[in-house]
């Protein structure tokens, strides 16, 4: 991918890694971001625990972009159009990936008027421009197929889309919106439906977040041995966010215009599984397991086909052990020296 790409929630966690990505796999690309937080150029915008504190989630060195010459951040909420529509005018980007989104946690209000509100938003505002880029992509999730029967795994683009929660629902509301809106006005548009993420930074709303912060936590005596888990039996597609990154720019490179693709690794691993590989890799054996009732709907069982994108040429370059390694680790050391360092200065 060449030239000038416009990222809508830049500092989101995906943002944050396909921003340097898309700097790092071609020396002439420029990169603009957006978002409704000001610039954090040394943490992410939400927060992570450490023991029985929380702190501002660290960014990676390799994540921090205030001194990349080709990259801008703009502080700009994608529902104010006019605003968009000028920084398109400004910028002239060909390419556009629309990430930004709203926390899961939030009201259905909130959720349509963020994700749905705001998808509509930008496109007109890409229509109003008069700008012709050659394509936009639009983020989604694996959540908009909801909780599936087992004979219709694994899930595939034409699966059903039956979304058990209001994420689901707005993010394929967006899906809907943006079909209808950019047929016409004439835009090339794709879809990547993302999976579950895991890697370096992310929230602990998700389940390896929520797993890494109790066992870095253990590992170093700031609380006692006991892991607070919801089902050890669903399973769910994880895929590194850095390998979540490289497919994001395969769709944008290649994608056909109009279509929806799986981002994804195609493959099911069990939450029990998720559990036994951190505890593996932290050296923990014997801890014991608290269960705890789920504050959303279970999916039982889901995950990918990514037979659309593999045709696009992608691989997978991490296994979970590695994201997993790579997770615990941020924690470990990352996280654990922040929160030491502001104890310091404090």
């Amino acid at each position: 991918m060449k030239d000038r790409v416009l990222v809508t929630g830049a500092q989101g966690f995906l943002g944050r890694y396909l921003v340097v990505h898309l700097l790092a796999s071609d020396p002439q690309t420029e990169v603009l971001g957006v978002g409704r937080s000001v610039l954090m150029p040394d943490t992410f915008t939400h927060a992570v625990s450490c023991g029985d504190r929380t702190i501002r989630a660290p960014l990676l060195g390799h994540l921090k972009t205030d001194d990349r010459d080709r990259y801008r951040y703009l502080p700009l909420n994608i529902q104010q159009k006019t605003e968009i529509r000028e920084t398109l005018h400004t910028f002239r980007p060909n390419v556009i990936v629309h990430l930004a989104s709203s926390l899961r946690g939030c009201s259905a209000d909130e959720y349509l008027q963020t994700i749905m509100g705001g998808t509509v938003a930008l496109i007109e505002a890409i229509a109003e421009s008069g700008l012709n880029i050659e394509k936009l992509v639009m983020g989604s999730t694996g959540g908009v197929y909801g909780a599936p029967a087992d004979e219709e795994l694994p899930l595939k683009e034409t699966s059903s889309c039956n979304p058990v929660d209001f994420y689901g629902v707005s993010k394929l509301a967006a899906e809907h919106a943006s079909r209808v809106l950019c047929k016409q006005y004439g835009i090339p548009m794709v879809v990547a439906r993302i999976f579950n993420l895991v890697g370096a930074g992310q929230q602990e709303i998700h389940i390896c977040g929520r797993l890494a912060t109790q066992i870095a936590a253990i590992i170093s005596g700031a609380l006692p041995p006991l892991i607070r888990v919801g089902s050890l039996a669903a399973t769910r597609d994880f895929i590194d966010v850095r390998d979540a990154a490289v497919g994001l720019e395969l769709i944008a490179r290649k994608g056909s215009p109009g279509e929806a693709y799986n981002l994804g690794t195609g493959q099911e691993t069990a939450i029990s599984a998720v559990l036994a590989t951190f505890l593996s890799i932290a050296g923990l054996s014997q801890v014991p397991i608290e269960r705890l009732e789920e504050l959303r709907p279970t999916v039982l069982r889901h995950f990918a086909t990514i037979e659309k994108l593999r045709s696009l040429g992608f691989q997978p370059a991490y296994d979970f052990r590695q994201s997993a390694e790579g997770l615990l680790h941020y924690y470990v050391h990352d996280v654990a020296h922040t929160a030491f360092k502001m104890t310091k200065e404090n």
